[in-house]
């Protein structure tokens, strides 16, 4: 089961933002897509999706709630993180900008029948991980085919330590794999964006 067309995979390699640092909201337009959520586009065409929100998630007002909201990510008065890499604001913020609304939540004690459980609603589950040499790392699981999840990883194959196969649309990763990485790495609940 995939719940994610591969005419809807972003890759954020090509991105014009900070492409090695544009993981979650290449990710994010994987799971506004996949979970069939309408959204709003660059009025002004110059940015695709996910470029479009890099760009609404590192403006001024983005920042100033960000350091609000999130004072872990502060140090001497200033973010030592980008908003976009900080998972709440994409409910917080990015949802209420683009989709009018909250659509979503992040969560931290998601079990792994929870991630089957939205997978077989038809639900794509946005997430992060860490592997070598990345210890932080966004992407979507699509899908499952009772061995192995599915995923959407906007920098491609995890397996190849991302040097080979630059698509990441369809790969798998096994549910030892999925304990390993999918953070908090070696932990049975872990992190996702879910449908509210």
């Amino acid at each position: 089961m995939i719940n994610l067309s591969s005419e809807w995979y972003f890759s954020q390699r090509n991105n014009q933002i900070r492409p090695q640092a544009a993981c979650m909201p290449t990710a994010r337009a994987m799971f506004y897509r996949g979970n069939d959520i309408p959204y709003q586009s660059d009025p002004k065409g110059r940015y695709t999706d996910d470029d479009y929100f890099m760009s609404l998630l590192n403006q001024p007002k983005a920042k100033k709630l960000a350091k609000k909201k999130y004072p872990w990510a502060v140090k001497g008065g200033k973010l030592f993180l980008p908003p976009n890499e900080i998972h709440g604001m994409y409910h917080s913020f990015l949802d209420p900008l683009v989709c009018g609304r909250r659509v979503s939540d992040f969560r931290t004690d998601l079990t792994i029948e929870e991630y089957y459980g939205a997978i077989l609603r038809g639900e794509v589950i946005m997430t992060s991980g860490s592997f070598p040499g990345i210890p932080g790392h966004a992407f979507c699981v699509i899908g499952w085919d009772d061995f192995d999840f599915i995923l959407a990883d906007p920098w491609g194959d995890f397996r190849t330590g991302y040097q080979k196969g630059q698509t990441g649309y369809g790969v798998r990763m096994s549910q030892p794999e999925f304990m390993d990485h999918v953070k908090p790495a070696g932990k049975p609940e872990k992190w996702g964006h879910v449908l509210v």
